[in-house]
């Protein structure tokens, strides 16, 4: 198992994966952005694309069975990199329609400007980059 040292400005969250502490994680990951003076508007799209990623990893990586949902959060310069982990399934290309989980990566993917999805030996692993502004 890799261990890296969390740079100066990354948040790593450890949460189980359950959809009750979605809420946990948007306050924790909304808190992190205003503290670096995030622009509103950026902030409701980051939070949305957290929203969705963790909620794929609820349902599909765990399909409601409890497990590590793993997200990390880096400002760097004028951009926010985020990452959304989990140790489940892993990632199904083939699931495409909405009843089978393909809106929510949709989204996420229109609304960050660099979008990748990375199959683990376990798990899947969301890496994203969202261009800010910083302001109110």
């Amino acid at each position: 198992m890799e261990e890296k040292m969390l740079k100066k400005n990354e948040i790593k969250l450890l949460v189980s994966s359950a959809l009750e502490n979605l809420s946990v994680i948007r306050s924790l990951i909304k808190t992190y952005l205003n503290l670096h003076s995030i622009e509103k508007r950026n902030i409701m799209e980051i939070l949305t694309i957290v929203d969705e990623l963790a909620t794929n990893v609820v349902e599909h990586g765990y399909q409601y069975q409890p497990g590590e949902l793993i997200i990390t959060v880096e400002k760097d310069g004028n951009i926010i990199k985020l990452v959304v982990e989990d140790n489940g399934v892993g990632f199904d290309d083939e699931k495409i329609s909405k009843e089978e989980g393909g809106m929510g990566l949709k989204i996420a993917k229109k609304m960050s400007d660099n979008f990748k999805i990375e199959k683990k030996l376990n798990g899947t692993k969301f890496k994203v980059e969202k261009k800010i502004k910083e302001g109110n």
